[in-house]
């Protein structure tokens, strides 16, 4: 009688840090795998998965500092903010995705269809939900309200938690593991946890970035809670009557400008050129860069000489810091990158951890799934990376063409499509797309969609500005067009 044994995966116990949907995306992926692995965590820190689609917590209660120019700047919190408050999600009230459902969709699991083009962020949260039924049964242990604290490498026979703070240029070494610390946020629990691997799949919506300006530092002390950041935006109706001054005019900025002017008494958005702006929304001014804050006169002065006064509000919707300040390893510096990754995924000196959907201008669900199905399949040990000097070459090159910085990880349209295009690529060169997850493999009528994603959100902003003059013009509260 002949046994079939599986084969041990390389990696026999994985973690997931982060339960949204770049994480659950990894969780599918390691559990379609054929082999099987001893354990596979997911980490999340709140009581329900979703990830920055879970939309909970008193965001009133918390606060960002002024300016937060680090990635490891904290927030600060009152007195009765709880965990679930502080670990509130990045959207808000009045959502809804600025790319439209049928792209944003995973693997085999369409929105339903007669949700509209862009779907609430409510409805987004159920099609997340479908999706985790889609996980195979039996195979993730799900750790909720768990807020990991310490990701650190360490050698397996070492008691106690000292490691090594960097990787050396290296494949993890035999006899090393990677620790993970993580406390319960509901009961005065902590608990450690030992693996082979480590998926950081926590997001980088999480640490807000807030420049440092003359003057904003007094005005937030002298004028607290009148500053805050589009992480702390939730409710464009608390604005009636205000004069409200909104920093940045990207996908972020356009939204809560336009919602506040349906109230405010006045709005202006502060931008680079203001030359380049098209301003069909005649409820906004648009004015420069700010250069002072001056908080005796609640007034601002831009970098043109222009001088406003009797601002109540500001709203920075000036983007976040790469941050993951609980792992123990020489990656981040300045925020603006994670450094050292192969593909974008893989930490080039040890695949043993890697990084998911770090990518800005991208469709978030798909290129989740194409990235957790390359590492899944180097996880259980059937796809083969390149050697350690190979992985560093590509890397090195892939800074050469994109520059460092904010621009590694912008992979906006066409460069996702590609991107997306090689991983899968890579997964068939070595004859493994089949079994485990496929990701998204696009047809042409999709790329098409993914092209005409600025003229389609161009058509729904002017449909959403009209509403909008309409609602101000009956005195009614903002409320999203159907």
């Amino acid at each position: 009688m002949t046994v079939s044994v599986l084969k041990q995966p390389l990696y026999n116990r994985v973690a997931i840090i982060g339960g949204g949907p770049a994480g659950l995306a990894a969780a599918k992926a390691l559990a379609l795998e054929p082999t099987q692995f001893a354990k596979i965590d997911i980490y999340e820190r709140r009581n329900k998965l979703g990830g920055l689609w879970y939309h909970n917590g008193n965001k009133s209660l918390v606060h960002p500092e002024v300016p937060s120019v680090d990635p490891d700047s904290g927030e600060l919190l009152d007195k009765p903010a709880t965990d679930q408050d502080a670990f509130f999600s990045a959207i808000y009230k009045y959502m809804e995705t600025n790319i439209i459902g049928r792209l944003m969709e995973y693997q085999g699991l369409p929105f339903p269809r007669e949700l509209p083009m862009y779907p609430k962020r409510d409805k987004v949260l159920e099609y997340i939900d479908e999706y985790i039924k889609t996980i195979p049964e039996g195979k993730i242990e799900f750790k909720l309200n768990f807020d990991v604290v310490s990701v650190k490498k360490v050698d397996a026979n070492q008691d106690g938690y000292s490691g090594t703070d960097s990787i050396n240029n290296s494949c993890s070494s035999e006899g090393t593991i990677w620790r993970v610390v993580a406390d319960n946020v509901l009961y005065d629990l902590r608990e450690v946890h030992e693996y082979d691997a480590i998926i950081i799949a926590n997001g980088h919506f999480n640490t807000p970035y807030i420049p440092e300006v003359l003057g904003l530092s007094e005005w937030n002390e002298a004028l607290p809670h009148t500053i805050l950041h589009s992480k702390h935006f939730e409710d464009p109706n608390t604005y009636r009557g205000k004069r409200v001054l909104v920093i940045g005019n990207a996908s972020s900025g356009v939204d809560i400008s336009t919602q506040i002017s349906t109230v405010a008494e006045k709005v202006y958005v502060s931008v680079r050129d203001v030359g380049k702006v098209d301003p069909r929304n005649d409820l906004i001014e648009y004015i420069g860069l700010i250069i002072k804050y001056d908080y005796t006169t609640r007034s601002i002065t831009t970098i043109n000489g222009d001088h406003f006064e009797g601002i109540d509000v500001v709203i920075f919707c000036t983007g976040y810091f790469y941050s993951v300040p609980f792992l123990k390893l020489d990656v981040i510096t300045n925020g603006t990158q994670v450094h050292d990754l192969y593909k974008q995924v893989f930490n080039v000196y040890d695949p043993s951890i890697s990084f998911l959907a770090l990518q800005k201008e991208v469709v978030p669900m798909p290129i989740s799934e194409s990235q957790a199905a390359l590492v899944a399949r180097v996880y259980s040990g059937r796809y083969n990376l390149p050697s350690v000097e190979e992985r560093k070459q590509s890397y090195e090159k892939e800074i050469q063409m994109k520059g460092s910085g904010r621009q590694f990880h912008s992979f906006a349209y066409p460069l996702d499509v590609a991107y997306r295009q090689h991983l899968q690529q890579l997964i068939d060169e070595q004859d493994i797309r089949s079994p485990g997850l496929v990701a998204p493999i696009w047809d042409d009528s999709l790329i098409f969609d993914r092209l005409q994603t600025k003229s389609y959100k161009a058509k729904r902003l002017q449909k959403v500005f009209e509403h909008v003059k309409k609602l101000r013009s009956e005195g009614r509260d903002f409320e999203l067009l159907d």
